[in-house]
């Protein structure tokens, strides 16, 4: 459920034009904000998943969790079963699940006291609610996880499922992440002075370019399957791609501040390399966490210089498409997974000419990868990093 499209192949055609997601803010007044555009969620229908009465208790997170959740398993060719699945769990990560619905709940209890606040809305404004409502329409009753680490949270789903079902905590997990912008998280980032002043022409969110200045704020839900080889054997489905390696660490970042050490981010990177026991040399392509903003870019464009020296590895980054959120690096690996069973690199959206501090190998239009070893990297404001190496099937 992305800015390019509610379903796989309209989010992977779009993203192989180059086309982009931001647009004007229409549904809430930006007319005093630096920023007035954002990357939403275009096309989603909630009616396909659940009838009216049931989606008047599930917020705008929860009923995208429910559609991304519901076509992964589709998907994989795992239909819902009256008796439920115990060896079938959910993983999701979010920046913003329990926001929306707990700034709303707020603002009626405040405007008309304890029995103006719809008690509706209540159980949404957990953090956890959006999994939850998974597992129990679906009924998904292996682990049920969520992971909030800011803007890598989308991917840090995806490493705590792999790790999940290699230790044999489940055979099979939906993991990914899922976002929505509530108008007044927007105005508290707009108001640092931390999006990029969109206006007129101006293309956005610009990774690794000359001209970059901040990021866009975007949202989207990207759940997809992980089995260990055997069961996906045994059920005879094909495998798309396979979870070679993970790698995560910290960096000494204040709280809302993108990392800075560079140092940080190559162990990220350099773990999930040791993990699957691939050398830096024998991996095609990076989908990098760039998201426009001057400090990140930089950073990580050292940080990829420190792992793979200074050969011309293709790096891409699809942030200019659809934003910055909480399950962009989710976005980021199902970008690759995708794109790469097209035989094409999605190209980086918004970039014209590089940055003299990010001196890489940027795709700028759609091209053949040079093979199926894909660095996906998700970085967090506050510095939290996670790296998730893929091997992409071949057919």
């Amino acid at each position: 459920m992305s800015p390019l499209g509610s379903d796989r192949d309209a989010f992977t055609t779009r993203l192989l034009a180059g086309e982009t997601g931001i647009r004007p803010i229409a549904d809430f007044d930006v007319s005093t904000c630096q920023s007035t555009h954002a990357a939403r969620i275009r096309d989603f229908d909630p009616t396909k998943y659940l009838p009216p009465l049931k989606l008047r208790r599930v917020d705008i997170v929860g009923r995208v969790a429910l559609g991304a959740t519901r076509d992964a398993l589709d998907h994989a060719g795992l239909p819902a079963t009256p008796g439920g699945a115990d060896h079938v769990g959910v993983v999701l990560g979010s920046f913003s699940a329990g926001v929306h619905s707990t700034g709303e709940y707020l603002e009626s209890f405040m405007k008309g006291g304890p029995t103006g606040a719809p008690a509706i809305l209540f159980s949404s404004t957990v953090g956890n609610a959006p999994a939850a409502v998974c597992g129990l329409e679906y009924g998904l009753r292996g682990p049920n996880v969520t992971l909030m680490h800011k803007e890598a949270s989308g991917l840090s789903a995806l490493v705590f499922g792999a790790h999940l079902v290699r230790r044999g905590k489940a055979t099979t997990m939906v993991a990914g992440g899922v976002d929505d912008i509530y108008d007044r998280f927007y105005r508290v980032h707009d108001w640092f002075g931390v999006m990029s002043p969109v206006n007129g022409g101006d293309p956005g969110c610009r990774p690794f370019d000359a001209d970059r200045n901040g990021f866009v704020m975007g949202e989207g839900g990207f759940m997809c399957v992980l089995e260990d080889a055997d069961t996906a054997a045994a059920r005879g489905v094909p495998v798309l791609a396979e979870v070679l390696g993970t790698g995560a660490s910290g960096s000494s970042s204040p709280i809302n501040a993108w990392p800075t050490d560079g140092v940080a981010l190559a162990r990220a990177m350099r773990l999930a390399l040791d993990q699957a026991g691939v050398p830096a040399d024998a991996v095609d392509l990076v989908y990098a966490s760039a998201n426009g903003t001057a400090a990140l870019d930089r950073c990580e464009a050292a940080a990829l210089r420190d792992v793979f020296g200074d050969r011309p590895l293709p790096v891409t980054s699809i942030k200019g498409a659809i934003g910055e959120f909480g399950s962009a690096g989710a976005a980021s690996a199902a970008a690759a997974i995708l794109c790469g069973h097209r035989d094409a690199i999605a190209p980086t959206a918004g970039f014209s000419r590089a940055a003299d501090d990010c001196p890489l190998h940027v795709v700028a239009r759609p091209t053949p990868p040079p093979g199926p070893t894909v660095l996906v990297n998700s970085f967090a404001s506050g510095g939290t990093n996670f790296s998730v190496l893929l091997r992409i099937a071949t057919s």
